[in-house]
Formats: C-alpha cells, sequence, structure tokens
C-alpha cells in the first residue's frame, strides 16, 4: 500500500475529498517534522503526523483546534479551554489528538545510549 492508501484505511473519519486536496501538499512535508523513513516500525508516528497536519491545514485559525470542554445542568453551565503549557512543541501537536498520539508515540521510542 502507498503512503495515501495507508491514510485513507487509518483515519477514515476524513472523508476522501479531504484527502485528494490537503495530502499531496502535505505527503513529502511529514519528512520536515520526522526525519526517519517510511517503515513498519515508524508507520503509526508519521500516519499520526500527516493526519495532525490536516486538521490545521482544514481549520479557519488556530482557536478552531484548541481543546473546549463544556457542560450544563439545568440553568447553569461552566466552560473552559485547555490552557497553554508553556512549550511552543507541545501546543502545537497538542492542539489535534493526532498531535498528541504523535508526541506520545515518539516520546516512547527507545534510544541508543552510548557507554
Amino acid at each position: 500500500m502507498t503512503l495515501i492508501d495507508d491514510f485513507k484505511a487509518r483515519f477514515p473519519e476524513f472523508s476522501d475529498d479531504v484527502v485528494d486536496q490537503y495530502f499531496p501538499p502535505l505527503e513529502n512535508a511529514w519528512q520536515c517534522y520526522y526525519g526517519r523513513p517510511y517503515t513498519a516500525c515508524n508507520k503509526e508516528i508519521i500516519l499520526n503526523l500527516l493526519a495532525h497536519l490536516m486538521t490545521l491545514a482544514q481549520s479557519k485559525g488556530a482557536s478552531s483546534v484548541r481543546q473546549q470542554s463544556s457542560r450544563s445542568v439545568g440553568s447553569v453551565s461552566v466552560g473552559f479551554e485547555a490552557t497553554a503549557s508553556g512549550s511552543n512543541l507541545t501546543d502545537f501537536f497538542g492542539a489535534t489528538k493526532y498531535g498528541q498520539a504523535y508526541l506520545f508515540l515518539t516520546s516512547t521510542r527507545r534510544r541508543a545510549y552510548f557507554v
């Protein structure tokens, strides 16, 4: 399967029209964020990165992808917006569930240690 086929299979919530419009410019951009090859070991990381970038590309502004929550009980309602973590990288990837998955997956990768 190709990268786009893998993406469509992994994330059916993105319509074919959206993927066909936003995927081509992002197809090579992921390498600037994650410099490893598209292999079985890196597949999930790269697909989540692409989903994150595609979600941002579709948004009408930064506020449309921020995490928000509200709750109403009777005539009382409360709402909040997630606060910034203080790290630009974490804030950027934390804006979508796909970016959060990307951060998690990249943070759990083992690296070689020299002794």
